[in-house]
């Protein structure tokens, strides 16, 4: 079988549905949540939609209170698995040059929120089980694809689907990089929350979702300080903006740089920039707890006191929220961690660095599944054929996905070495070409594993 002639005959469907999946701006709204769609009217659109395409097609398809779904491809008692998911992160309003709902072919790149994140590799994958599916060969497995609506606010899709749906016997999940990925992080996330003294600071507000480096703060203040923020911005290489708004009360808004959290030394974190330039000016106890423990520091050394890096790699930080006014103040941090540094160290750590304040926390364990199982094996060397590629192989990583969410599953693509696909960040993209050969690199790896 020639996987690639076969994925050039499904280009144009799976590009046109991919197209309608990207026109539902999926983001999580808990302002329509309600019966059926616990987050939100445009979430339950998307699940909609797809268990629309698996019901055209001839599969059987379920919904699962609209938490999740799952289209079955082919037949039998247990399933191979594959879990994708269909809400997105916020598109900004400005910054984008292609429209943020939408999937735009310009030149050899497709853009729109969701094309790479992930809803182009769910379809990718999707139309690589309709290959397998209509070829004649003994299988032992149907396929699932499984498909939630809450992976970018904390996977209670999957969690709720898993309590009342089975396991797959083993599957993976189009939602990271390239090649397979065997092992990782865990992730805690935390929020403190305190009380300070203004101290000339009114207001503190930065960040949108805990899983993305902020790209915008806004502080107001009641000290004229914009010649020197126009001075620090210039000399930070970052933009802003300041405005009066009476003579006690100045608004200044500093522009970083948005990256996924797994990757904060991709980004510009405003949140710590700005605390470093207010804790020049003003004398706030906030302020100065953010510029001492987070400024300049993606590995969380300030505020753990070492940099902990392990078998998967470093610990990576990033203060992704804030909120102050009236005194009171919340801050959200999202951290990857190596399994080395466990949830009975890092805990009592946090505790300590946050006496004083209301510590609320988040943790789920690391994930390893062995390089030289079947399962990886075949998913690797799927990849190596269609590409080549003999210098990469399997790897841990820092972000977290669906595979956490079930037993024998690892993340599989659909992200290349060397390519940075603008996930959560403007003009998010994928190269036509690299959706094609992941196709064709699912199809592959999926009729290894159903062989009997």
């Amino acid at each position: 079988m020639d996987f690639n002639k076969e994925v050039l005959k499904i280009k144009d469907d799976m590009l046109r549905d991919l197209k309608t999946l990207c026109l539902i701006p999926s983001v999580m709204d808990m302002s329509t949540a309600g019966k059926n769609q616990p987050f939100g009217k445009e979430c339950r659109k998307a699940l909609d939609q797809m268990l629309s395409f698996g019901q055209r097609d001839g599969f059987v398809t379920d919904d699962c209170d609209g938490y999740a779904g799952h289209i079955d491809i082919g037949e039998g008692d247990e399933a191979f698995g594959i879990l994708g998911h269909l809400d997105v992160v916020p598109a900004n309003p400005t910054g984008w040059k292609h429209p943020q709902y939408d999937c735009t072919l310009d030149g050899e790149y497709l853009y729109g929120r969701g094309v790479a994140d992930d809803k182009g590799p769910l379809l990718a994958a999707y139309y690589a089980a309709k290959i397998v599916n209509q070829m004649d060969f003994d299988k032992k497995y149907k396929i699932r694809v499984i498909f939630g609506c809450n992976e970018e606010n904390g996977s209670a899709c999957v969690d709720y689907y898993f309590k009342h749906r089975p396991y797959p016997v083993m599957g993976f999940t189009p939602d990271a990089d390239f090649p397979v990925v065997y092992g990782e992080k865990a992730i805690c996330r935390f929020s403190a929350k305190g009380k300070a003294e203004n101290n000339d600071l009114i207001s503190f507000s930065g960040g949108t979702v805990i899983n993305i480096v902020p790209g915008e703060a806004t502080v107001h203040v009641k000290k004229d300080l914009t010649d020197a923020f126009l001075a620090f911005i210039n000399e930070n290489h970052v933009q802003g903006e300041a405005t009066t708004l009476d003579e006690k009360n100045f608004k200044y808004v500093l522009k970083g740089k948005s990256a996924h959290a797994s990757l904060p030394e991709a980004g510009i974190n405003s949140i710590s920039l700005m605390a470093h330039f207010l804790n020049q000016h003003i004398d706030n106890d906030l302020v100065k707890y953010i510029d001492a423990h987070f400024y300049n520091d993606v590995h969380g050394e300030k505020l753990l006191g070492k940099k902990w890096e392990g078998a998967m790699g470093v610990l990576t930080s990033n203060l992704a929220l804030i909120d102050y006014k009236d005194n009171v103040f919340e801050f959200s941090v999202d951290m990857r961690m190596p399994h080395e540094l466990t949830k009975e160290i890092l805990i009592p750590i946090l505790k300590e660095k946050t006496k004083g304040m209301d510590l609320e926390y988040d943790y789920t364990d690391s994930l390893y599944v062995d390089p030289n199982s079947e399962l990886i094996q075949k998913l690797h060397n799927s990849y190596v054929e269609f590409t080549g590629d003999h210098i990469h192989g399997p790897q841990a990583i820092g972000g977290g996905t669906y595979a956490k969410e079930m037993p024998n599953c690892v993340a599989f693509g659909c992200e290349f070495p060397g390519r940075d696909n603008a996930m959560h960040q403007d003009d998010e993209h994928i190269l036509l070409d690299d959706l094609l050969v992941s196709t064709a690199i699912y199809a592959k790896a999926l009729y290894d594993l159903l062989q009997k």
